[in-house]
């Protein structure tokens, strides 16, 4: 799309002489902003973020404030909170750009908090929060008149949670509290955000749910968390009836729980106080809450829109979509489309309608972000996190495992590492519930928290968050629900609320999104590993050691994008879908009691990969091998290994055992005819030979003689081998299929006991 400026060029070349610092932040993002795609509008949100304010801006906010303060310190009751996750609020606003406003101050440009909004958002807590909790109903809802004031007919709307027995009093008149504007107390920083929609067909009713279709990103602008804002309350008239404080604590309590602007649902525009006590969520048959510690397992490559470090963090958006995606699973195969699109509405919001789900994350700790090692550093993290040395020619399982994650950008011809989360970073996430509607029917709180609690233990026992999360990174912890502890009990809450609902559907045979009815589950293995680092090279290791040897059309199954040949003759393979299809399998890691960890798979058919039954079969072949080699290589290394401890026994910095230089155990290699046991691989060669790997030494190699392979062997099976050949600098060992053994003749002719004839 090309760029489209909003101001006549010649007002616009007047203008750029002018420093983009010391341009005015509405002016640039209204006026001097250009408007295109998405990339276009990231590029003019950079230029609106660039106005962030100098040091004289700054000094003029101070001068303001002092102002401000010298008027309203003789008439009003202020409050100074701080956001605690991101911020923003106009985004619809009549703009140049795409969502993407944000309320500045018409004089000066900074973002500040209009005081109609803070008092909608008051009286709304004050209505159907505070309300229903006190045991004089007739005189809370007289307060609330007196506080916001009252009008004829005002009320009407109000049928859901006003008692009707409660009736408006006569007449008209202006409420006794006035809220102020809220002025930051430095100047705020804008950020850009990013909101990435990634089913906009399925949204727009024109197709299922899958992992197919192109996210559509929106970038607009934010405030980050620590902004520190002043709120101010004023009374018309001096009087002691307490109204002031009430009418404060109710601001106080919105924007702790409900948070101010938009995406409140998803977390944005909380704040909490700078001094004094927190807010506790008030107890009340028309709010359901929980809260829960999210803990990572694995380590977890999480961003925003800049991908740096600045925002390597959980996002309470992406936790929202995460859990959407694994609460459809459990409605996947007993809705249709459009059904399922208006169960997920009435539990999850759209855009008639907001969510009674609303989420809030919180990071609790100091860990802060570190960033993946390049090529150039690859060998000595692998060393450090004592990775067995794979074949030659073949990537370490951990780099394939994490691919893309430390790539040369193509326009900086640089090499750009994604920040991660190191395991044991921790969130605090808050569920807090209203009522809900699907049509007429009513949806109580306590029904629709259990579906994001089935949700998020899913998420932690199966999923995982950022990017290469269905490789294994960004595992959680195993969330304690007490009235969630399995699958079964994950579709019981999801079949109740369908109960609720009158959707009363079989199961469908065919299901294009993914769903729970259709998975295959790998059994858990249990190993002795506590370096996460460890456990992912492992599963990289599996993965590409069954995916290696299938011809390219038959890792179709695995996901898209794959390249197929090589050179001009290159192409993108291509599903009944298109060219992208995320990973169908979902490998994630949780620890034990005892800190050692678990390694868990479940994998979704999908009927576009390229139909439901080869992705099915390809799928339960991946789980077998999988469960095979990681239970055969938890067993090898344990054994060998045992506990991870240096030769002094101190432990590392996060008080992990140090893992070894290498876990291969240091015995001498067997010689040339040596009779060995050996793996054979699923990797052939490439005249379609066999490939077998000695685990004691680690050494893997072609197996030369292959007319005289026994009948019945398959990949994963231990067999005997002769040794033909070693080179240890190529770390190859080459076999030959081990003749019989010939039975050595005692007295009577008699073969020894052992032996066959």
């Amino acid at each position: 799309m090309t760029q489209a400026p909003i101001l006549p060029q010649k007002t616009r070349d007047l203008l750029s002489a002018i420093d983009v610092q010391k341009r005015h932040p509405g002016l640039q993002l209204d006026k001097l902003s250009l408007v295109g795609d998405m990339k276009i509008q990231y590029s003019a949100l950079e230029q609106v973020i660039g106005t962030n304010g100098d040091h004289q801006l700054h000094q003029l906010l101070q001068e303001l404030h002092d102002r401000r303060r010298a008027t309203l310190n003789q008439l009003a009751e202020s409050l100074t909170m701080a956001t605690c996750g991101p911020l923003t609020l106009h985004l619809s606003r009549s703009g140049a750009l795409e969502n993407a406003g944000i309320a500045l101050h018409p004089l000066y440009g900074f973002v500040y908090l209009p005081g109609s909004g803070l008092k909608g958002l008051a009286r709304a807590y004050a209505e159907t929060a505070w309300a229903p909790a006190q045991s004089d109903q007739e005189g809370a809802w007289r307060q609330i008149e007196a506080v916001f004031g009252w009008s004829k007919g005002s009320e009407r709307h109000k049928g859901d949670w006003r008692p009707q027995e409660i009736k408006p009093q006569e007449g008209a008149s202006v409420g006794r509290i006035v809220f102020h504007d809220a002025w930051p107390l430095c100047w705020p920083k804008l950020i850009i955000d990013i909101a990435n929609n990634h089913h906009p067909q399925y949204y727009a009713g024109d197709d299922d749910p899958g992992d197919w279709e192109d996210p559509t990103p929106i970038y607009f602008l934010a405030l980050d968390e620590g902004e520190k804002f002043d709120f101010a309350l004023s009374a018309r008239q001096r009087t002691d009836d307490g109204l002031l404080n009430l009418a404060c604590g109710w601001l106080k309590s919105a924007l702790t729980i409900e948070g101010a602007g938009a995406k409140t649902a998803a977390g944005y525009g909380r704040f909490k106080p700078v001094e004094g006590e927190p807010v506790s969520i008030p107890r009340s048959p028309k709010i359901a809450s929980t809260c829960h510690e999210l803990r990572l397992a694995s380590p977890a490559f999480l961003a925003g829109a800049s991908q740096q470090k600045d925002d390597c963090d959980l996002r309470p958006a992406t936790l929202r979509g995460l859990l959407r995606w694994w609460w459809r699973t459990l409605h996947a195969a007993h809705l249709d489309r459009k059904e399922l699109k208006k169960l997920e509405a009435a539990v999850w919001g759209d855009t008639e309608s907001g969510s009674p789900v609303r989420i809030a994350v919180e990071r609790v700790g100091e860990e802060e972000p570190r960033q993946h090692p390049d090529k150039n550093q690859q060998k000595s993290f692998a060393q450090q996190h004592g990775l067995q040395r794979p074949p030659q020619k073949t990537i370490q399982g951990l780099f394939y495992a994490s691919y893309g994650m430390a790539e040369k950008d193509r326009e900086t011809d640089q090499v750009v590492r994604r920040w991660f989360r190191p395991d044991g970073s921790c969130w605090s996430v808050t569920l807090t519930v209203r009522r809900g509607w699907f049509g007429r029917k009513e949806l109580s709180p306590a029904l629709l928290l259990e579906q994001a609690n089935a949700a998020l233990w899913l998420l932690t026992y199966y999923g995982g968050a950022g990017s290469r999360s269905r490789k294994g990174f960004g595992s959680f912890d195993d969330l304690a629900v007490p009235s969630i502890r399995s699958i079964d009990d994950c579709k019981a809450a999801a079949q109740q609320l369908r109960t609720a609902c009158d959707l009363q559907m079989p199961p469908r045979r065919s299901v294009a999104s993914p769903a729970l009815e259709k998975a295959l589950i790998m059994e858990e293995v249990s190993t002795l590993w506590d370096d996460p680092w460890y456990a992912l090279d492992q599963i990289g290791t599996a993965l590409q050691s069954f995916a290696k040897p299938l011809k390219a059309e038959d890792r179709l199954p695995l996901g898209l994008p794959r390249r197929v040949g090589r050179g001009r003759d290159a192409r993108d393979l291509r599903g009944r879908k298109g060219e992208r299809h995320a990973s169908p399998v979902f490998w994630s890691l949780a620890p034990r009691k005892d800190g050692k960890l678990l390694v868990r798979l479940i994998a979704f058919p999908a009927a576009h990969l390229p139909d439901e039954k080869t992705s099915k079969q390809t799928l339960q072949r991946l789980i077998d091998s999988a469960r095979q080699q990681l239970s055969r290589q938890a067993q090898h290394i344990n054994k060998q290994s045992g506990r991870r401890q240096n030769q002094t026994g101190h432990l590392d910095q996060r008080g992990h055992s140090p893992a070894p230089t290498s876990s291969r155990p240091a015995q001498s290699l067997p010689r040339t005819n040596d009779r060995i046991q050996a793996i054979i691989l699923e990797e052939t060669t490439k005249k379609g030979g066999r490939k077998a790997k000695h685990e004691v030494s680690g050494l893997s190699g072609h197996i030369q003689d292959s007319q005289n392979e026994p009948d019945g062997i398959e990949p994963g099976q231990q067999v005997e081998l002769t040794v033909v050949s070693i080179t240890e600098i190529k770390k190859e060992m080459v076999f030959k299929w081990a003749a019989p053994s010939t039975p050595k003749k005692t007295s009577g002719n008699k073969p020894r006991r052992g032996h066959r004839r």
